[in-house]
């Protein structure tokens, strides 16, 4: 009895590993049909794919599924991604939550479970990290520009996690101008975009490269330095360093002012616009080379935008140096911290004033009133992003202390390190919270009267002592 009691138990646990391994091979969700569009007219390579689920899992639910968008387009680094579900009529769409899956996937929750044999539609919107080059590396002025993109897969492929039956990728160009495209049966160019597929589930991996011209400036802030200081009984000044360049071809024969005069070429930038809140003011440009001489404000009902216009133009290979600053009342950004009891939060948007231009590197120096205790600061954003959790960069934290004026000891300072921001993220805030004391905010009001008091009581004394120079008494010398 023993020994059948034995047996009976290893055939059940053999049975029991078979099913386990029986269902990890099923477990990849079936997609019968995916279609991908990049975008290739940004500042980043935002690739936006509708991914059409069924559940053919037998009898039970489907509740969500894995996406590894590194896997699926190989060879890119990814910013930012989000999930959205259409409901059945496909009028409105549901935000889905995911959360880290195996250090680079995603595990993305459906809107509701999915009955067996039933099916549902979620689009993906993905943003990757420009990987434009300039073809060829040097240009004359009155030449186009022409950019590319090398190693894109047409054919995405992630067996572990997804079924793909059928598949289309169309690539959105800024020109119809294509001077080259790798050609994968079945393709078409059609003016300004480029199709491939559809593919079936037994296509062969095809990675394609594409040649064209952009007419736009190539700008990228390479870093920019926002020094947010809170101050204890005024606005909150903010002041950004910024390093712009333009990253397209360099001229092999130099810029010329009479041709740009001309001919001036759309790809040369010859503006910079920054948009800040409504409630900006005591806007300001500091410029140690002199080359930003021209600006204008213009005061809206959403946002103050400044537009600047540099002596010298942004020309392919150029950069430029220059500190834009602003200052906001406290009201509308300084608040009660909800989820910390007697503290203050300060929360603004993460992204500098200007706007539509990739930034290779982002630094946030915040700092808050002096003798602030209990200082913590980060980035906030609706998924895990730009958090601790990120599995996509390295996202730096640290703290400083800042000398400002009237400080005895200095501010706490709290620092967040970020890199490849683009314009097309959205919900990305930075927050500061503190405990202050609120009658710490006549410190500088009680040093204003000590420096008058003192003056007058040096004042009186100066008046009331009696500086006069007596010299000695001479005697007279008696005749003998």
């Amino acid at each position: 009895m023993g020994r059948t009691g034995s047996t009976l138990a290893r055939v059940i646990a053999a049975l029991s590993l078979a099913a386990m391994v029986w269902s990890g091979a099923e477990a990849a969700v079936t997609v019968t049909n995916l279609e991908r569009e990049v975008d290739l007219t940004a500042d980043s390579v935002v690739v936006a794919s509708a991914i059409t689920i069924k559940n053919d899992k037998g009898g039970s639910n489907l509740v969500d599924f894995v996406w590894c968008p590194l896997e699926l387009v190989k060879g890119k680094k990814l910013i930012w991604s989000e999930f959205d579900q259409q409901d059945q009529a496909g009028k409105d769409a549901t935000r889905l939550e995911w959360k880290v899956e195996g250090g680079d996937c995603m595990r993305v929750s459906l809107a509701g479970a999915l009955s067996p044999g039933a099916g549902t539609t979620v689009e993906a919107y993905e943003v990757y990290a420009s990987e434009l080059v300039p073809v060829p590396a040097q240009i004359r002025q009155s030449d186009k520009q022409m950019v590319g993109i090398s190693n894109f897969e047409v054919v995405a492929r992630d067996p572990a996690n997804l079924v793909i039956e059928s598949q289309v990728t169309k690539f959105y160009l800024p020109s119809s101008n294509v001077d080259f495209y790798t050609k994968v049966k079945p393709s078409q160019l059609k003016g300004k975009e480029v199709v491939y597929g559809p593919y079936g589930a037994d296509q062969a991996s095809s990675l394609v490269d594409l040649v064209f011209e952009r007419p736009e400036p190539m700008l990228e802030i390479s870093s920019v330095v926002r020094e947010i200081t809170v101050s204890s009984w005024r606005d909150v000044e903010v002041r950004e360093h910024y390093h712009v360049k333009n990253a397209g071809p360099k001229f092999s024969d130099g810029f010329s002012r009479v041709e740009f005069a001309r001919n001036p070429a759309p790809y040369i930038a010859n503006q910079l616009t920054m948009r800040v809140p409504r409630q900006a003011h005591s806007l300001f440009l500091v410029d140690v080379l002199g080359n930003i001489t021209t600006s204008n404000a213009r005061f809206g009902q959403d946002a103050v935008e400044v537009t600047a216009t540099p002596r010298f133009p942004l020309v392919p290979g150029w950069q430029t140096h220059f500190t834009f600053g602003y200052k906001l009342p406290k009201r509308g950004f300084l608040g009660a911290d909800p989820e910390r009891p007697g503290c203050k939060r300060l929360q603004l948007e993460a992204m500098p004033a200007i706007k539509g231009i990739l930034v290779r590197n982002l630094t946030i120096n915040a700092a808050v009133p002096e003798f602030s205790a209990d200082v913590e600061g980060g980035a906030v954003a609706s998924t895990a992003f730009f958090t601790d959790e990120d599995p996509f960069r390295t996202v730096k934290a640290g703290t400083a202390t800042k000398k400002w004026w009237l400080d005895i000891s200095g501010r706490p300072v709290r620092t967040l390190e970020l890199s490849e921001l683009s314009a097309e993220i959205a919900d990305l805030t930075f927050y500061v919270s503190y405990r202050f004391n609120d009658i710490m905010e006549f410190k500088e009001v009680s040093m204003f009267l000590a420096a008058w008091l003192a003056a007058f009581l040096a004042a009186t004394l100066w008046s009331r002592s009696d500086f006069t120079l007596v010299g000695p008494k001479s005697k007279k010398l008696k005749a003998t």
